[in-house]
């Protein structure tokens, strides 16, 4: 049997957000037993920590699965194993340096207005304008229209992301799932986002649904790694409006699934560019236990 915990990030009570599950001391399971954990727990991602490479720039090693297969990064899943690290009395001056297969991930815990906010600050993104057929992606959407406010564009991440009109629109989308993870796959894209700017709440920028089925996410709840990519994909459509040094904003998602989140997205600009990024948010524990390991 081995620890493993069930956090619901950026949410602040429980069963809101998106649940991730975080084994802290993964260093005796192979990989197999990992994604077959992470198959277990049903959830979009599922974080492994171990220990950091000797001599490197990082406090843990983390692997990430969702239920299917590993991946270079999850900011919800990565947010979760802040928390975990927090809760079991492991994160040292409330800083911590991941190493993942995407690169070093900074995260860091600050209070605010009592409680406890996670930032992680992956490496500034940079986008591509989206070269595939993106009416073939609408098409197994169910979206008639993308909206002009944007292009559609693809992230580091191979995530896609597709500007609609409003939220009638967003909360209308019917994707055919099957149809979509070919689509995606053919592309070569991870996940398709679908954004839009109208919003529930009357203090945020975006409303966004996220599909990724061919990863085993039919519809994730909340994505925190595709918001740095929103974050640098609104700021190069002029549609975030800095106060000297920093533009930032809330975003929501996860509301259509009965699961409300929220990020904060902040972006620190120099001479016009942006030159770092962090989503934010907050994490609680909903489950803590042990389960049994399968054989290697």
């Amino acid at each position: 049997m081995i620890s493993i915990f069930q956090i619901d990030a950026f949410a602040e009570r429980p069963f809101g957000g998106n649940p991730a599950a975080v084994v802290l001391d993964a260093q005796r399971l192979s990989e197999p037993q990992m994604q077959s954990i992470a198959f277990e727990m049903r959830v979009a991602g599922t974080a492994f920590l171990l220990p950091a490479t000797r001599g490197g720039y990082a406090h843990w090693r983390l692997r990430l699965f969702t239920p299917t297969r590993e991946v270079p990064y999850s900011g919800h899943t990565t947010m979760a194993a802040v928390h975990a690290l927090g809760e079991c009395g492991r994160l040292r001056n409330d800083h911590v340096v991941f190493e993942t297969l995407g690169g070093p991930v900074k995260a860091s815990v600050v209070s605010d207005n009592a409680r406890r906010l996670i930032w992680l600050e992956p490496k500034v993104p940079e986008l591509h304008p989206f070269t595939g057929q993106l009416a073939h992606v609408r098409e197994a959407l169910g979206l008639a229209a993308a909206a002009g406010w944007a292009h559609a564009v693809t992230t580091p991440d191979h995530d896609l992301l597709v500007p609609v009109a409003g939220l009638e629109v967003l909360r209308a989308l019917r994707p055919n799932l099957s149809a979509l993870g070919e689509v995606a796959a053919h592309a070569g894209v991870r996940g398709v986002c679908v954004v839009s700017r109208e919003t529930v709440d009357r203090g945020s920028a975006t409303h966004c649904r996220f599909f990724a089925p061919h990863f085993g996410i039919p519809e994730d709840i909340v994505t925190g790694s595709v918001h740095s990519a929103i974050g640098i994909w609104l700021f190069d459509a002029g549609l975030l409006h800095p106060s000297g040094t920093l533009a930032d904003f809330t975003a929501e998602q996860g509301d259509g699934l009965g699961r409300p989140g929220r990020l904060r997205v902040e972006l620190q600009l120099q001479e016009g560019r942006v030159t770092r990024v962090r989503v934010g948010g907050s994490a609680v524990t909903v489950l803590a236990g042990s389960i049994a390991v399968p054989d290697p």
